[in-house]
């Protein structure tokens, strides 16, 4: 295969893909274009202008050249992004290349390789409305950008401020769960707490607790309704009812799902367990992961249909897709050929890679595998016992059967033996009456074992970016991650910080809700999706959004503007307090000036010392709350600050 040649994104699939095809492979390192710096949008046409970015241009080049007289096989990513990488390196070397065909690898395997080989067409015949709706994402994110950061910007009083048309919606609900725990803890403690009747009666020498769903809003209310009970009070065995229920084994993963999973099973982040999988994928390990599909292919499920052959809890199962508009294209994310799970070691070891990726792939490797399983079987007992016409109620479950080696608890049995001293009309004595106080649980952060789902759930992005949301909020200073201990097990969970609390209510206050909204950018998802399948237009995306923040025309220039006067003498006093030098160009150009003085003002406020008053309160307050005081909180302003803030928050 000398005389071809495939153009990829990854830089770790070359090796591999060349040792299967024998073709020369290079990698763009993903996109090598991007909207223009200036005039990169006609505001009539919408037709937007794209350049080079310039640490890619050389080798690009070079690609190209030697793509002449080619045979040319572009196998970028198969989602929308990868295909625009496709359709620009298209356009280089339409004229130049022998041919040029579109190919999708769902696997870098020799099997998966032949299989997107085969099914290869002529780039000109691909669907080009992928790049139409790629070019209105891009667009759409950028101008949305220009219009509302800067407005969101001077409304709050602070430069840099960021609005995006799928960040600010992210940050919105982060934001709403973080009033919601506010709203609670201002809640009066009578209000977080009811009351709730608990009946006790002995079977077998146990006592045994029955439930109901009666809650009262004070104890006092509650003892005043049952005070009666022990009056010749006798509890009545009404009803015994039994069902089976089956529990079907997870079903294979998307992106979100092994997303929320790492993260549950080994507190791995979605940038890292998508950076994880990228390896996965690149060494021929696993399927396409940034996916939303759920199906899995036929030749996978022949293939563990064959392994799998006499295992008692096998069953052949298929999938469906799922309702997502790119699911048809890929399937799920699975390991690319069966193989005894003893082996997962050497598998990983071989390739080079390293234990955090053992453990996803152990993980994908049982997903896969298990979901060819039979159903758990459950059998349910509940009985209803009548207080005075009142019921209560008393539950337990049993396994029937187990998949792929579970066992039942030892507690199903022990509870088991309570059930068979009971029959429909049987009477027991009251042994105790108790009144439990039962207090409302706060509404919790979101981990990212929540929040990513939530954000599938509410059409907000795409399995491409999901990975990219918490960093990108981080980044702007619009949440933290806060380590929290719970027993022995510390998870992490996500706060809006003051910021991005401030970020949103500016937005809603000053007629711009609807860039917060989840409904608003599942909309404009939608609306991509239906580019693709030639249902709309990409100025179908593109103008509505324009008139959204009412056709505003802004500057799409980076025009170089100087300081004023007193901005270089404020850089001035501040190089000579701090000892530190003022950039060649800080005094020509108001933006490396502007960024200069916020780098000076961190750093002088790291330097500035306390007032008397500041450190006297500081100790007052570790006094009352029994703080230990921070070792430099006479000498760092910074130091005291934080203390002083972080002691007030202390009831």
């Amino acid at each position: 295969m000398s005389d071809q040649i495939f153009i990829i994104e990854a830089p770790n699939k070359c090796e591999k893909i060349a040792q299967i095809t024998g073709a020369k492979v290079f990698a763009t390192k993903g996109h090598f274009k991007q909207l223009a710096n200036e005039n990169w949008l006609d505001l009539i046409s919408y037709n937007p202008t794209f350049e080079f970015m310039q640490d890619k241009k050389k080798n690009i080049d070079h690609y190209v050249r030697e793509c002449k007289d080619k045979e040319v096989f572009i196998a970028t990513d198969p989602d929308r992004e990868g295909y625009a990488i496709g359709y620009f390196f298209y356009e280089l070397i339409k004229n130049i290349a022998k041919s040029v065909k579109r190919v999708e690898f769902h696997e870098i395997t020799h099997t998966g390789i032949a299989e997107g080989l085969k099914k290869a067409v002529p780039f000109n015949q691909t669907n080009s409305k992928m790049f139409d709706a790629f070019k209105g994402r891009a667009v759409g994110d950028k101008m949305v950008g220009w219009i509302l950061s800067p407005k969101l910007s001077s409304q709050m009083g602070e430069r840099g401020l960021s609005v995006g048309r799928v960040q600010t919606p992210a940050l919105s609900l982060i934001v709403a769960r973080e009033l919601e725990i506010e709203d609670f803890k201002n809640k009066p403690e009578a209000e977080k707490k009811s009351y709730r009747p608990t009946p006790i009666i002995e079977i077998g020498g146990k006592e045994l607790k029955l439930l109901s769903d009666l809650r009262f809003a004070t104890r006092e209310e509650a003892e005043e309704k049952f005070k009666s009970f022990f009056d010749d009070c006798n509890v009545i065995v009404e009803k015994i009812e039994k069902k089976q229920t089956e529990k079907r084994p997870s079903k294979p993963f998307q992106a979100v799902t092994l997303i929320q999973t790492a993260n549950k099973v080994f507190g791995f982040s979605s940038e890292k367990t998508m950076s994880l999988a990228q390896n996965l994928y690149e060494k021929g390990l696993i399927s396409y992961h940034r996916t939303d599909a759920e199906n899995l292919s036929k030749e996978f499920l022949e293939e563990v249909k064959n392994f799998l052959a006499g295992e008692e809890w096998y069953s052949y199962t298929e999938y469906k897709a799922g309702k997502q508009s790119q699911a048809e294209a890929h399937e799920a994310i699975r390991i690319t050929h069966p193989h005894l799970k003893d082996e997962i070691e050497t598998i990983v070891k071989k390739e080079g890679l390293t234990s955090e990726h053992e453990k996803l792939y152990t993980l994908i490797w049982e997903n896969g595998i298990y979901s060819q399983s039979k159903p758990k079987i459950k059998e349910n007992t509940t009985a209803t016992f009548v207080i005075k016409a009142i019921p209560f109620k008393l539950s337990f479950s049993k396994t029937i059967y187990s998949s792929f080696g579970e066992t039942a608890e030892e507690k199903e049995e022990e509870e088991e033996s309570f059930f068979a001293e009971i029959k429909e009309g049987d009477s027991f004595s009251l042994k105790k009456f108790e009144i439990s106080e039962v207090k409302a649980q706060a509404p919790s952060r979101f981990k990212e074992s929540d929040f990513i789902p939530l954000l599938q759930k509410e059409g907000i992005g795409r399995p491409s970016t999901y990975a990219s949301f918490i960093p990108k909020l981080l980044e702007r200073g619009y949440i933290v991650i806060n380590k929290v201990k719970s027993g022995k097990k510390e998870r992490e969970e996500i706060q809006a910080t003051l910021k991005g609390i401030k970020a949103i209510e500016s937005l809603k206050a000053n007629g711009d809700e609807w860039i917060t909204q989840s409904i608003f950018t599942k909309e404009m998802e939608e609306v991509l999706d239906q580019i693709v399948e030639g249902e709309k237009k990409y100025i179908d995306f593109i103008a509505p959004l324009h008139q959204r923040m009412e056709n505003v025309v802004f500057s799409q220039s980076k025009t170089i503007t100087p300081p004023s006067e007193k901005q270089i003498k404020l850089m001035e006093d501040l190089s000579a307090k701090l000892n530190l030098e003022i950039p060649q160009n800080a005094r020509e150009n108001m933006s490396v000036a502007s960024e200069w003085l916020d780098k000076a003002f961190k750093l002088d406020k790291k330097q500035a010392k306390p007032s008397e008053k500041q450190i006297a309160f500081a100790e007052k307050l570790a006094q009352e709350k029994n703080l230990e005081l921070p070792k430099d909180y006479k000498d760092s302003l910074d130091s005291c600050k934080k203390f002083i803030d972080k002691a007030m928050k202390i009831k």
